[in-house]
């Protein structure tokens, strides 16, 4: 008989947190391993712990994209499940771009669930069939991130484009600004503008528009 599949927990909501892991407990193919609330709980899990599947809901979590992000560069053999009710395109073709081998909604059975990691843990993508079914009706079948228009870059001022440039590169606000000369909360302002500008909801989304100006 096959082991059971090492899995962690991560949800900002302890309630809903604790009805995944009774429905992991009672399906037998699962053995948690560990659970937290944060972005800084999956990416300590993952490296102190080494799951096999991480149920994140990277959407909610307050740099979850990051976590994402490194946790897809340094752990690679982890596969990461998004189990969130945000729907929009965006959030979801930000996670399948950073690696992110599962899209679940909230809404989902326990059954569905279990099915879902089984075949996310299989070596299959899997994204709520809704969902999809959705996202492939509001892209006309195009892909799922498509900027309003075909230059967003040029809607940047010369000092939003500075800022972009250094979120590209890793740094923080607090470094941005001390690498430019400016306040923190000048710093938080330009950042506003940008995402506003770009049409994005956060850092991950604003790199993927960057970088798809900067490919042309």
């Amino acid at each position: 008989m096959a082991s059971p599949v090492r899995i962690a927990i991560v949800d900002p909501h302890p309630l809903f947190r604790t009805g995944i892991v009774q429905t992991i407990a009672a399906s037998g193919h699962f053995q948690l391993i560990g659970e937290g609330e944060t972005a800084n709980d999956a990416c300590r899990l993952v490296h102190e712990l080494a799951p096999e599947l991480l149920v994140f809901d990277a959407c909610l979590a307050e740099n979850g994209f990051d976590a994402v992000r490194d946790i897809s560069k340094t752990d690679p053999h982890c596969r990461i499940v998004v189990l969130t009710a945000r729907d929009d395109a965006l959030s979801v073709s930000s996670a399948l771009a950073l690696g992110v081998k599962g899209y679940i909604l909230k809404g989902v059975s326990g059954a569905e669930l279990i099915d879902a990691l089984q075949t996310i843990h299989g070596g299959r993508p899997f994204l709520t069939p809704e969902l999809a079914s959705r996202l492939l009706v509001d892209t006309r079948g195009g892909p799922l991130f498509n900027p309003l228009d075909d230059k967003p870059l040029e809607k940047l001022t010369h000092r939003e484009k500075q800022v972009l440039d250094r979120l590209a590169q890793g740094m923080t606000n607090r470094e941005i600004a001390r690498n430019l000369g400016l306040n923190i909360k000048t710093i938080k302002c330009y950042i506003t503008q940008v995402f506003r500008k770009l049409n994005v909801n956060n850092r991950v989304q604003a790199l993927t528009v960057a970088q798809s100006g900067n490919s042309d």
